[in-house]
């Protein structure tokens, strides 16, 4: 059974997109395998794990040591692929888990959800990133129809997701505890700790249903291989537009994929890996704007088509500011519209009317022009 608060928990190494394998002998398995993990290893690897900063208390024990040993072992294609998309999906967790005040490391939790593929659909009716099933997905907000589903929209989902977790943490105050609610539910972890007479993880987990108590080991694991997969001959890879920078837009009035792939120059099969909330190829109108992620490159075509499409062109800023500096700033996670321009010694209103903003807010990825009295070394992110 499904419940409302129900995310369907699924190893990261099983549920990535796999790329085709090739047949090698054996005993070229066998000479990687053993210099890819050995007990010299597992020993190094359980002094990273003790060092890793997680907010809940770390058990390094026979679950996380397998699932990080299938990791970089059996699975490294599949887990070179997931690490390709961190550079696409981590930002924007981490842009959403500061806005509210969360540890940045709860962007390991889609990995063990979905091992970072957007498209993901478990069998219970759980989908995207985050793994919302329907009624959990418009509790929060999300537009689930016939033409959109947030749930695989990656600022949408995400956005939700964190909002769930804060109000989680709330009641549990303990994150290990709010991990297993995520994936089981109140309900179930309130009953567990009523059967543990504790609230330790790792005792009420002795009460809860056997999925949820490898969430946490494999939150663990998912930690470590990204903060530590170098040290096992282990390196992104990149397939599509992952690895290359990417700028978000949101936009209010109806496109189709088609229009878009022609104003961009961006294929199209480029914007449905990385849009698939769209299920028609049409982004239909909406108030509030939906979101499109595109790579960078796409991004001066696709503005012409929405001044074009909405009526709504530059009127000259530069002409405005004949002294002043015309910089393409791109919002880091995290930032805001105020601390933006508090920075850059201009105004809220001033970078709304620029870049002809609906709402005076910013979101990460998003490219903004700004007009300023003096360049500033950009902060790294």
């Amino acid at each position: 059974m499904k419940f409302p608060w129900t995310i369907v928990a699924v190893l990261a190494v099983n549920s990535l997109s796999a790329t085709p394998k090739t047949e090698t002998p054996a005993s070229v398995e066998h000479a990687t395998f053993n210099s890819r993990w050995s007990a010299s290893i597992e020993s190094e690897v359980k002094e990273r794990i003790m060092r890793l900063n997680i907010p809940f208390k770390v058990r390094y024990d026979e679950e996380v040591s397998s699932t990080i040993k299938e990791y970089v072992t059996n699975g490294y294609r599949d887990t070179e692929l997931m690490l390709g998309r961190t550079s696409a999906y981590f930002p924007i967790f981490e842009h959403y888990l500061n806005v509210y005040g969360l540890p940045k490391e709860l962007r390991y939790l889609p990995i063990v959800e979905t091992g970072l593929n957007i498209k993901a659909y478990s069998g219970a009716g759980a989908a995207g990133l985050w793994q919302f099933i329907a009624p959990s997905a418009r509790m929060y907000g999300l537009e689930v129809n016939h033409t959109v589903d947030e749930r695989f929209d990656a600022y949408r989902a995400t956005e939700a997701a964190v909002s769930m977790l804060a109000r989680l943490h709330s009641h549990y105050k303990d994150w290990s505890l709010v991990l297993a609610a995520y994936n089981c539910g109140p309900a179930r972890v309130n009953a567990a700790i009523r059967e543990a007479g504790c609230r330790d993880f790792y005792t009420v987990a002795n009460y809860l249903p056997q999925e949820t108590q490898h969430y946490i080991p494999r939150f663990i694991a998912a930690a470590y291989i990204t903060n530590y997969h170098k040290h096992h001959g282990i390196s992104p890879r990149y397939k599509g537009a992952f690895g290359k920078p990417l700028r978000g837009v949101k936009l209010f009035e109806s496109y189709t994929i088609g229009e878009v792939a022609h104003a961009s120059g961006v294929p199209v099969e480029v914007l449905r890996q990385l849009n698939p909330a769209y299920r028609r190829s049409i982004i239909p109108a909406n108030e509030r704007g939906h979101y499109l992620l595109l790579p960078a490159s796409g991004l001066r075509g696709l503005k012409g088509l929405v001044s074009a499409r909405s009526g709504r062109f530059d009127h000259g800023h530069r002409l405005l500011y004949p002294n002043a500096f015309e910089l393409a700033y791109v919002v880091k996670p995290g930032e805001s519209i105020e601390e933006i321009a508090s920075r850059y010694n201009c105004t809220v209103q001033e970078i709304a009317a620029w870049n002809q903003l609906s709402e005076e807010e910013v979101f990460v990825n998003q490219e903004v022009t700004l007009y300023v009295a003096e360049l500033i070394a950009p902060i790294k992110p």
